[in-house]
């Protein structure tokens, strides 16, 4: 007569090791399969290990534990190429500003520029490209010095705007 040891156990592991390995697969949500598939694990090792002691069919306990070994790595591997993927977002978003900052901050510098010399010859405001900034000439240049502060000089160290 053959014992039902562990089954109980290998079915559970067998269903969620399943639904793991279903879900392991979905793009950018297979990463959160891992939680069912280390329960799957579990259930299946526990039922392996009754059916062991019990000398009971472990064929469907073996199937539950590759099955959950399969989808709880796929689930890790998307696991790790999301922490991948996040931790070279945020280096782009701390070089990002930077970069930006300057392309725009020189676009801004010049505009100003323009527009102070325009407005100390005489020129009509009206007349100013409309590309640039429109202050009136103490914002120009309070923005102007603001923008030169923030201006990193190469051969002064330290970060910009300290007051050196």
């Amino acid at each position: 007569m053959s014992s039902g040891a562990g089954q109980g156990f290998g079915v559970a592991g067998f269903v969620i090791g399943i639904i793991t390995l279903i879900l392991s697969f979905i793009p950018c949500l297979g990463m959160y399969a891992i939680i069912p598939g280390v329960l799957a694990l579990v259930f299946a090792i526990i039922g392996y290990s009754q059916a062991a002691s019990a000398n009971a069919p472990r064929g469907l306990i073996i199937a539950a534990l590759v099955i959950a070994i399969v989808g709880t790595s796929v689930a890790a591997w998307q696991l790790t190429i999301v922490h991948r993927a996040t931790r070279g977002i945020e280096k782009i978003g701390r070089d990002f500003p930077g970069t930006i900052r300057d392309e725009i901050g020189d676009e801004i510098r010049d505009n100003i520029r323009r527009a102070i010399e325009g407005l100390e010859e005489g020129v009509d405001p009206d007349t100013i490209p409309y590309d640039t900034v429109r202050f009136d000439s103490d914002e120009m240049i309070e923005e102007l010095e603001r923008l030169e502060e923030e201006t990193v000089d190469p051969e002064r160290e330290g970060p910009p705007g300290n007051g050196e």
